[in-house]
């Protein structure tokens, strides 16, 4: 049962996670993007050879072809974990410079990849994209990985953020500090959308849409290196991470009891640890397009992660069937346990219809 009245609830103060990880290492960068601190790590390493998983997003090979490496892929389990069998036969047979791993949606730990890696060739340079366990970096920390970035502004309510921690020396020549187009762009459609959560004016609606689709355009157009915008620093050192850790954790278990298993839709993981901080919960679909339309129609909006090429298609199968049957349904801090409730009877009533 909703509740309304008595007291207000704290959401936001001073708070020194993000600080506390700076404390683990010889150097850190706050970007506008994770475009742009995975641009950071390419720049500052040069050109050679970066062998990453198959199953990733455009955006994420842009930056190492932007400073002139050469990129190869590597296949993944079924449960997104990486095919140690394979990653050791392109290691010994292509010699990369650099690994790069993920822990996708929080579920799918890398720590042994990383240590056959370095078994291996020593010297080898690791990075690990943690955007999907933004909150949860005390259980992914792995002091062999020599890089750690993320997309923060995935995660929280800022028009923009990326970050980048290092055990090396970052090179931050040319990380230019100002208010981009992009930012300011987001930050005002952040701010319509708030005011819609209130007035359901569907001007505003599309208004705040417009300007994200504006934004968006805008950084592919114009790229750049910049750093974060003084407003979403703002916003990263006054956001209680722990309560966003609870929200995600409480979340994501209790939406997965209440979605039914079946051939329209299946959760790929159940909940488990409790110190992760889930991103999102994918699901597999039987209709993929068909069920994110008719979830859309309900007001449940659910992402494709990712659309991808050919070659990594051929490289993974795993990879091409995540593309073609998966979706991520939303389950982070903006939701209360009302609102899983309601969002968990919506998608009972498109896949049990």
């Amino acid at each position: 049962m909703r509740e309304f009245g008595s007291e207000f609830h704290i959401s936001y103060g001073a708070d020194t996670y993000f600080s506390g990880i700076e404390g683990c290492f010889a150097d850190f960068a706050y970007t506008r993007s994770g475009r742009e601190a995975l641009s950071l790590a390419a720049r500052t390493e040069g050109p050679g050879l970066l062998l990453m998983p198959a199953y990733s997003c455009w955006s994420m090979d842009y930056p190492f072809e932007e400073a002139g490496w050469k990129i190869e892929y590597y296949r993944l389990n079924s449960d997104l974990t990486v095919d140690l069998d394979y990653l050791e036969g392109r290691i010994r047979s292509l010699r990369p410079k650099a690994l790069l791993v993920m822990n996708y949606f929080g579920f799918a730990p890398v720590d042994e990849a990383v240590r056959l890696a370095k078994g291996i060739i020593p010297e080898i340079i690791v990075i690990e994209d943690f955007t999907h366990c933004l909150f949860a970096f005390d259980s992914v920390f792995d002091s062999l990985v020599d890089y750690y970035c993320a997309s923060i502004r995935k995660s929280l309510g800022m028009p923009d953020g990326g970050v980048l921690y290092s055990v090396r020396s970052i090179d931050k020549a040319g990380l230019e500090v100002q208010d981009t187009r992009f930012s300011l762009l987001h930050k005002e459609a952040g701010i319509l959308k708030n005011n819609y959560f209130y007035t359901a004016d569907a001007d505003e609606k599309q208004a705040f849409r417009n300007l994200q689709a504006e934004a968006g355009a805008d950084i592919k157009e114009n790229g750049g290196l910049y750093a974060i915008s003084e407003f979403s620093e703002s916003v990263l050192r006054n956001t209680l991470t722990d309560s966003v850790r609870i929200a995600r954790q409480s979340n994501y278990r209790h939406l997965y009891g209440l979605v039914p298993e079946s051939e329209a839709m299946r959760p790929l993981f159940a909940p488990s640890a409790d110190d992760q901080a889930p991103f999102m919960m994918p699901v597999i679909c039987g209709n993929r397009d068909e069920l994110q339309s008719a979830l859309a129609g309900k007001g449940v909006y659910c992402q494709l992660l990712w659309p991808l090429s050919e070659r990594k298609r051929e490289v993974c199968p795993v990879a091409g069937r995540m593309e073609e049957t998966m979706l991520a349904v939303p389950i982070d801090q903006r939701y209360s346990y009302d609102d899983i409730e309601e969002m968990g009877e919506r998608i009972r009533e498109v896949v049990l219809k």
